[in-house]
């Protein structure tokens, strides 16, 4: 369960532009245009966060999560671009960067907040304590107690 993501630097695509080569797992319900995709905008605003506009890219994206469901899909396919693209040019961002990076889609498909995106990039529990400035932290899980999700 869960997104799965490739990404890497094309020679054929225009030096800082995003080319999404595939989607598979969304019964092509998901637009290709990197403007309108959560993958797309994730990987466009890591780059300038990078500061990276030298290569283009090219992603392939398989969604595990369904469309829709509720369960965060469009945070899931945003962390795994994020956390893709950040390692292809050397691990330079920090987690709150990528949430911000994160938070750039979040704002084009709903509005502007972290409670998909912060605990998809940290796991667990996450409290967004505070946006300006950004203030996030990771919750313990209760050990001692039993938690169990319905879907």
């Amino acid at each position: 369960l869960g997104d799965h993501v490739s990404v890497e630097v094309s020679e054929g695509i225009e030096p800082g532009q995003i080319v999404i080569s595939s989607i598979n797992g969304d019964n092509n319900r998901l637009s290709r245009d990197p403007v309108n995709n959560c993958a797309g905008i994730a990987a466009k605003t890591t780059m300038e966060l990078l500061g990276t506009r030298l290569v283009g890219l090219s992603l392939s994206l398989h969604k595990g999560l369904p469309l829709g469901s509720g369960l965060g899909s469009s945070a899931a396919s945003a962390a795994a671009v994020v956390v893709a693209v950040n390692a292809l040019f050397g691990n330079k961002l920090t987690t709150s960067e990528l949430v911000l990076a994160g938070f750039e889609l979040e704002a084009a498909v709903s509005r502007y907040h972290a409670d998909n995106i912060a605990p998809s990039l940290m796991g667990g529990f996450v409290l967004v304590r505070s946006y300006n400035p950004l203030d996030l932290i990771s919750l313990p899980f209760p050990t001692d107690k039993e938690l169990f999700f319905v879907l």
